[in-house]
């Protein structure tokens, strides 16, 4: 007797559960998600994401409501609000990833993507080589100047070899933020004339030293002439 009774009960429950998760599914939810916004869509490896999610009371009286931010149909963070029947509020999460990836993004019903890529390492790029001035005399100073600029996604350092006529006369070494640039000066002489190639990189310049001029020695000045006294006549 006792079988047949807890036959009969487990009979209704599974009748029972397929209708209530009906009646759940049906039930229509309190607060409506307005919008999902995700600034910068496109981020590095540990870089802030922020997502700003309105939400609405759609009850017809005052609620608090539990949101979730879903991560790949996950729950990764969690803010409570209160709101009054038909009252809005902006809410802002803050999501980064250690791992690169495309990530789905939803709260409610609204979902976007987030793109996480990976660090780039440094990457230099030489430019603007000048040589002041480009024509000196002997032992006068030239100054070389050169922009490094950094367009990777990290910080790092370069060193700069200043070649002389294809021979390493002067280094630099200097350390540049992510898609930041800095400013290469060198400074040299040179005694004998001539024309010299300057490099930095694959970056080349000339300047040259002019030939000295020599002074003209002056010139024997010519014998004064000789006079003589008048004679006396007779």
């Amino acid at each position: 007797m006792n079988k047949k009774i807890i036959g009969i009960i487990f009979l209704l429950v599974f009748i029972a559960i397929p209708s209530f998760l009906q009646a759940c599914q049906e039930t229509p939810p309190a607060f409506e998600v307005l919008s999902l916004d995700i600034t910068p869509p496109k981020v590095t490896t540990g870089e802030k994401a922020i997502v700003e999610v309105e939400i609405r009371n759609s009850n017809a009286k005052m609620d608090t409501y539990n949101v979730p931010l879903m991560v790949n149909g996950v729950a990764d963070d969690r803010k409570s609000i209160t709101l009054a029947p038909g009252a809005t509020e902006l809410i802002t999460f803050t999501l980064t990833r250690s791992q690169a990836g495309t990530y789905r993004i939803s709260v409610g019903s609204k979902e976007s993507n987030l793109l996480v890529e990976n660090l780039l390492p440094p990457d230099f790029r030489l430019s603007n080589l000048e040589v002041n001035p480009s024509k000196v005399d002997s032992g006068e100073k030239v100054v070389i100047t050169a922009k490094i600029a950094n367009v990777g996604g990290t910080q790092g350092s370069y060193t700069a070899e200043l070649k002389v006529d294809d021979c390493t006369v002067q280094t630099e070494k200097v350390t540049v933020a992510a898609g930041a640039d800095s400013i290469l000066s060198f400074g040299i002489c040179a005694d004998l004339p001539g024309t010299y190639t300057v490099t930095i990189g694959e970056l080349t310049g000339t300047f040259m030293v002019a030939v000295p001029i020599q002074p003209i020695p002056p010139s024997n000045p010519s014998t004064p002439p000789v006079t003589y006294p008048c004679r006396a006549r007779g």
